[in-house]
């Protein structure tokens, strides 16, 4: 009997030693606790792809100012020139007469279409397109932080459930060691109660690692070191959700969700573009220049200025391709705002029917299907310490103790996402 005590103390010690060397290189380091709230704040500010979609706004608004420049400078052109000329006549002794020329002019391009307001109002819906673009990422990545976060949760109380279940084991063992010494049971329950005491162990072992994946993920949403060890600090597992009918749900949906405003802000785009071409098919610009002309042809001087007019002609490209074009792109834009439309209405749909009917799980077995079957297997072990019953029994009533919360956890777990995916449909956050 002492060599069976013996043996089992140095089985759990050995898996208490395997737990602690594991779990060694996250202990070492400060854990920082966050609440949700805090999360979102830190992503806002930190994640990596929001930053870089917040580039695009910049690189949108350098668009903008650009279109607000008038595009055509003045342009200066300069012509000279000099030479020997050579004249003979009755009158004239010298052959030799000096001939040069010079010619000074100043030209600028005029639209004559209102091309710059046009490219001036696409390139306004460019800069809010970019804008809500990055309002979009934003509100993914919101979604992502609160799923990572309700994953954190989840796993943190799987892992306080494995080493419950392993102090329960270990009770079990104590007891079943002490009925054995006391010649109340065979030999056949420590050694399956020790074996229970290793299922154990090896699960606080795989949740532990669980637990440090969810963190990873959480750190790196947030723009923290990947190797951060974070504690998700909510006094309930499952995430906070506001009560929403799916009509009201819908219209909030529909009124601040950034990318159906991306989509709207491209469709008014695609209508300054084709303004833009229609407007430059004919008589787009005219060039007018002034030029100054002054010259020596052998006896006389000739100086004098000019007007000059510049004015294409449409007679082979007027653009009607690019039109063509324009109007398509119009044409898709205006498809990709209705199926936005749809898009948004069904998942707002579905993420609030299945927060309703997971909540509504989740509840039951809080209420009533845990608190009974804790019940149970603490009265099963009381039985089994005062010899009423076998240790099988006890084992059953542990599976079944040990079904139930897991059930309760994937239920949570089934609630978390869903109420990050109804932040995710609806455009808001904790």
């Amino acid at each position: 009997m002492t060599a069976i005590c013996r043996n089992a103390w140095h089985r759990s010690a050995a898996g208490l030693g395997l737990t602690l060397l594991i779990a060694w290189p996250v202990a070492a380091q400060e854990t920082v606790d966050l609440t949700l709230e805090q999360a979102v704040a830190e992503a806002v500010a930190r994640n990596p792809s929001l930053a870089v979609e917040r580039r695009e706004i910049d690189i949108a608004r350098g668009t903008r100012r650009q279109a607000g420049i008038y595009p055509f400078n003045p342009e200066l052109e300069v012509e000279g020139g000099g030479g020997v000329g050579r004249a003979r006549g009755p009158v004239e002794s010298d052959p030799r007469r000096s001939l040069d020329a010079i010619s000074v002019g100043v030209s600028q391009t005029i639209w004559l279409q209102g091309q710059r307001g046009l490219r001036m109002r696409a390139a306004d819906a460019g800069l809010l397109r970019a804008e809500q673009l990055a309002g979009d990422t934003r509100r993914q990545v919101v979604a992502d932080v609160v799923k990572a976060y309700g994953d954190l949760l989840v796993s943190q109380d799987r892992l306080r459930l494995a080493q419950e279940l392993l102090t329960l084991a270990r009770q079990v063992r104590d007891a079943a060691v002490s009925q054995f010494e006391a010649d109340a049971v065979p030999q056949l329950d420590v050694l399956r109660a020790n074996v229970e005491v290793t299922k154990a162990e090896n699960r606080v072992v795989a949740e532990e690692r669980t637990v440090a994946l969810a963190q990873r993920e959480l750190a790196l949403l947030l723009g923290r070191p990947a190797r951060q060890p974070l504690r998700a600090a909510l006094p309930s597992i499952a995430l906070p959700s506001r009560v929403m009918d799916e009509e009201a749900a819908r219209s909030a949906a529909l009124e601040s969700r950034p990318d159906l405003k991306a989509a709207a802000a491209a469709v008014e785009a695609a209508r300054a573009e084709i303004a833009l071409i229609r407007a430059e098919r004919f008589l787009p610009e005219i060039k007018v220049g002034l030029k100054y002309e002054s010259g020596n042809d052998f006896d006389s001087s000739n100086q004098r200025g000019l007007l000059t007019l510049s004015v294409p002609l449409p007679l082979f490209n007027r653009r009607d391709g690019e039109l063509q074009r324009a109007e398509g792109d119009l044409a898709k834009q205006q498809a990709q705002v209705e199926l936005a439309r749809q898009r948004i209405e069904k998942e707002v749909s579905v993420a609030v029917r299945q927060v309703t009917a997971s909540r509504q799980i989740v509840e039951r077995y809080a209420r009533e299907i845990l608190p009974a079957q804790e019940r149970n297997f603490q009265l099963l072990r009381e039985a089994y310490q005062i010899g009423e019953i076998k240790i099988t029994d006890v084992f059953v009533g542990q599976r079944e103790f040990v079904e139930s919360r897991d059930a309760y956890l994937d239920a949570v777990a089934t609630l978390n996402t869903a109420t990050a995916e109804l932040y995710r449909a609806t455009s808001q956050q904790p």
